[in-house]
């Protein structure tokens, strides 16, 4: 076994949290004969990475599939004479993972819109319309987007994320909300979230034959995170409402009122920012 040592590094400055930052390191090493693999560890207390390497041997230049670390595990063994792809199926969980944490714990912008939506209501096909309708929507942007067709900046997209989690907080205080506006509010706002999940994505810098994969098992992920968020907020009303109490003012009220500060607050930042 062969210790690499660090001569250089280049990172990007911390941006958006959500999004991978771009990271080279440089490292050297003498060797007596060409190695066949080598193995990657990054410690647990960088938080996750996203990993590809590239083998530069006889002018020619071969990247690999990405992995997604996490939790400070190493990576699979490398073959870096041969950078082989991941399959489809191992691509299609690797994404369908990195869209459930994307969401669940990372996006709390995403959270606090599904938080909210959810607070709207306890009438299942209500809910049910607007998940739907809201998962259309980023579904749409997000596809457009990875393909090239829509390009919007993150600097126009992250604060309407943010302003998009408090206008929907600030209707859950209206007492009569009729649905079908709700509905075309919500698919409005679920555009603009799909160029946030496309804004991240994008930053794979994946191969156009992965690309319908990546985003079915990306899209996949998120999704799961919603059911789980929604189921989430409607045991916790149902259970104020078996009790006898006012789940709206108890529950609804107070945390729309914070989740709309909360937005608000982050459109502003994003915007000076």
């Amino acid at each position: 076994m062969q210790t690499l040592i660090l001569t250089n590094s280049k990172l990007d400055i911390v941006g958006y949290k959500k999004r991978p930052r771009k990271t080279i390191l440089t490292y050297q090493v003498k060797l007596s004969e060409w190695p066949k693999t080598l193995s990657w560890k990054y410690g647990k207390i960088y938080g996750d990475s996203a990993l590809r390497w590239q083998v530069y041997k006889k002018d020619e230049y071969n990247w690999s599939q990405w992995q997604w670390l996490r939790s400070g595990k190493p990576s699979g063994v490398i073959d870096i004479n041969h950078p082989e792809p991941l399959s489809t199926a191992q691509r299609f969980y690797q994404f369908i993972g990195i869209g459930f944490d994307h969401v669940v714990p990372l996006g709390w912008d995403h959270i606090l819109f599904i938080v909210g939506m959810a607070l709207s209501s306890l009438l299942w096909r209500k809910l049910l319309l607007l998940v739907t309708t809201f998962t259309l929507a980023h579904t749409l942007t997000l596809g457009l987007a990875m393909y090239g067709v829509v390009e919007v900046s993150a600097r126009i997209v992250e604060p309407l994320i943010a302003f998009s989690i408090a206008y929907v907080a600030i209707e859950n205080l209206m007492t009569h909300q009729s649905i079908i506006r709700k509905s075309v509010i919500v698919f409005l706002f679920g555009l603009i979230h799909g160029l946030g999940f496309a804004t991240m994505l994008k930053e794979f810098e994946m191969a156009p034959e992965s690309f319908v994969t990546t985003l079915i098992g990306f899209n996949v992920g998120v999704e799961l995170a919603q059911i789980v968020i929604v189921l989430g907020v409607v045991i916790v009303l149902l259970s104020l409402k078996k009790l006898k109490l006012n789940y709206r003012k108890l529950a609804v009220i107070p945390t729309s009122i914070l989740i709309a500060l909360i937005g608000f607050w982050w459109g502003v930042e994003r915007l000076i920012s």
